[in-house]
């Protein structure tokens, strides 16, 4: 069973990653009024009007799908494994013309990552900057072989590969506990809300008892158990909800306490927001509708909320989370789906590794001579000259005379014809 649910629930990352890449970063509104009924892979050509540059090729999966399976293939079953997912990352290939090398539309703090281990020589900082797109990375840490303990230093140890944020690492604690918590068949009948709320429960209960192995990984228990805490009266609420609508608003008024600027949606790339919408969404989504297409129809990051809507849902019910079409025509599909294969099946060489890594460098150089195709024949805006000094003021001229009400134009006309009359005499 564990094996099954390792193949369905890597899968469904990919394929939520693939099918929300497209319209990543659309508002919920501007993705109803152009795609009604999202059956297959978009092409987002039509939404993006004068931002072709935008472009992703559908069916293609980005770089959080890409480094989720070089993690899966870096990291043993047991032992660590965070050193060898950073060495696989350092030496891929570089792409011409590309600077994320085989990695495709990676977020900022992805970008950090790859930039810091290509070259070493720059020796800038972790960053602290909270990204919803690490948490679905970690997702093949929910299936090794480990102690509970060892299961929350492994999480600990890859998530600050890429930011020290607080906030990220309690998400992906959690959804990495839930998703490894289903897996073990434990409570079935329990729904993801109500699932995770344990799975959190469980980690809480881990980091005290071995407090002294958590500050020795560097990072303050206390701190880490309040915020897990946090979490969980977060999720508790959530779980009451009965709406996707409501479940946002509660999700929304949780965040917003923490931040100087507020959010009016729970969509943003904030996991404190992001993962516990993936769980409303799992829970919530009408029961015609697929989750992942509900997923992507909510807008904002959606690659990262279809993935984790994906994992989540193959999990919890033990099956695939897509059509038939979504599997048919995920770009590398042949190669992508006997990579999982030999993922559930626990052995992957060294040249399979590789193999996959020089497929993804060519898909990448693909994908980027397609967009500059795009782009050669797009039409380009024009650009405008400065204006000079005369060509201001008659403009301002202008302005001024046309904001003018009537009584003002009438006035003005009359002050005019004195005017041309006395210059006439």
């Amino acid at each position: 069973m564990i094996r099954f649910m390792i193949k369905s629930t890597l899968t469904s990352v990919i394929i939520g990653d693939a099918l929300g890449s497209a319209v990543d970063g659309m508002t919920r509104g501007h993705i109803h009024a152009h795609f009604k009924n999202i059956t297959d892979y978009i092409d987002p050509g039509p939404a993006l009007k004068n931002r072709i540059e935008q472009w992703r090729k559908p069916g293609l999966y980005s770089s959080m799908a890409q480094m989720m399976i070089i993690m899966a293939m870096a990291c043993p079953r047991r032992g660590p494994c965070a050193d060898s997912f950073r060495h696989a990352v350092a030496f891929s290939p570089e792409v011409a013309g590309y600077d994320y090398g085989i990695f495709r539309y990676p977020g900022a703090v992805e970008r950090s990552f790859i930039l810091r281990m290509k070259d070493p020589a720059l020796h800038t900082q972790v960053p602290e900057q909270p990204c919803a797109r690490i948490i679905p990375i970690m997702t093949f840490l929910s299936f090794r072989n480990n102690s509970a303990l060892d299961h929350i230093l492994d999480v600990m140890a890859a998530v600050r590969l890429f930011t020290l944020d607080l906030t990220t690492l309690v998400a992906a604690l959690i959804y990495t506990s839930l998703i490894r918590t289903m897996a073990s068949g434990r409570n079935p009948q329990a729904g993801p809300l109500q699932a995770s709320i344990e799975a959190a429960a469980m980690v809480i209960d881990t980091v005290e008892s071995n407090s002294s192995a958590i500050f020795t990984a560097a990072v303050n228990p206390g701190t880490l158990i309040r915020e897990l805490r946090s979490n969980v009266d977060a999720l508790k609420e959530t779980a009451s909800a009965d709406t996707l609508r409501s479940a946002e608003k509660i999700i929304i008024s949780h965040v917003n306490r923490n931040l100087k600027t507020p959010v009016t949606r729970a969509t943003v790339n904030l996991p404190a927001a992001l993962f516990p919408y993936s769980l409303a969404v799992t829970s919530l989504a009408s029961a015609a509708a697929l989750p992942l297409v509900t997923a992507v129809l909510e807008g904002g990051s959606t690659a990262a909320l279809a993935a984790m809507t994906g994992a989540i849902g193959s999990s919890r019910n033990d099956a695939l989370q897509q059509t038939d079409a979504l599997v048919r025509n995920l770009v590398n599909r042949k190669k992508v789906l006997a990579l999982v294969d030999t993922l559930h099946g626990g052995s992957v060489t060294p040249e399979i590794m590789n193999d996959f890594i020089r497929s993804e460098a060519s898909l990448t150089t693909k994908e980027q001579e397609e967009l500059g195709a795009r782009l050669k024949h797009a039409k380009k805006k024009q650009k405008k000259s400065p204006l000079t000094r005369t060509d201001k003021e008659k403009a301002l001229t202008r302005h001024a005379v046309e904001s003018w009400t009537k009584y003002d134009k009438a006035r003005w006309k009359k002050e005019r014809q004195r005017h041309d009359k006395n210059d006439e005499s």
